[in-house]
């Protein structure tokens, strides 16, 4: 069997790296979006849902999930994932809330190769920092078949797009960070609350 390999872009990275800086006090999710190369899925960018993890539960989530299919496929990607970052900073779990949404993507969007994405917090802190450069905050979850459950994937089955390193990735979110760039990025629980505010963040530029 051919190794299962994903590629994480920097957009990415610095976007769920954003949103839980801007709601460090809360759990964050939201999608990641996509495309399969012959054996490696290659996540682009991604899409903030929400910032209180009751929104998980509700009705919302339909709708937040159904405007990211729509603006995925004018990008020729597909809703790939689903992201976390737990409110508490011990808790390194993998929610059941998000992996029935995980499940929910891979019958949605035809995606077999689906993933889960959980920010590690104490990885995330000394990431930022610098401390540690040599790997990505996350932990990443995949199924081995329709009947399998969500197993955490091997690390050097996850890298970085285009060739990038790990520490040009931190280098990129860590410029987000410091330049205020997560003021700017929007959620769909701000989207509903002011749907003058645009979760598909095109202005927030990540370079």
């Amino acid at each position: 069997m051919a190794t299962e390999l994903y590629q994480l872009s920097a957009k990415t990275v610095s976007k769920v790296i954003l949103h839980a800086t801007k709601y460090a006090h809360g759990e964050v999710c939201g999608c990641l979006l996509g495309r399969q190369e012959e054996h490696t899925v290659i996540v682009e960018d991604c899409i903030p849902f929400f910032h209180k993890a009751e929104n998980k539960h509700s009705p919302l989530l339909e709708v937040a999930l159904a405007q990211s299919e729509s603006y995925a496929g004018t990008l020729g990607l597909k809703v790939c994932g689903f992201y976390q970052g737990n409110e508490l900073s011990d808790d390194g779990s993998l929610h059941a809330s998000t992996k029935k949404v995980g499940d929910s993507v891979r019958d949605r969007s035809a995606f077999p190769r689906a993933c889960l994405l959980l920010l590690d917090n104490d990885a995330f802190t000394t990431f930022l920092s610098g401390e540690t450069a040599d790997r990505l905050p996350f932990t990443l979850y995949h199924k081995r078949g329709p009947g399998g459950s969500w197993e955490g994937c091997g690390r050097d089955n996850v890298r970085c797009q285009g060739g990038l390193t790990v520490r040009q990735v931190r280098e990129v979110a860590a410029e987000g960070v410091a330049s205020g760039k997560q003021r700017d990025l929007v959620d769909f629980s701000e989207h509903f609350c002011d749907v003058a505010k645009d979760w598909r963040n095109e202005k927030v530029v990540i370079a």
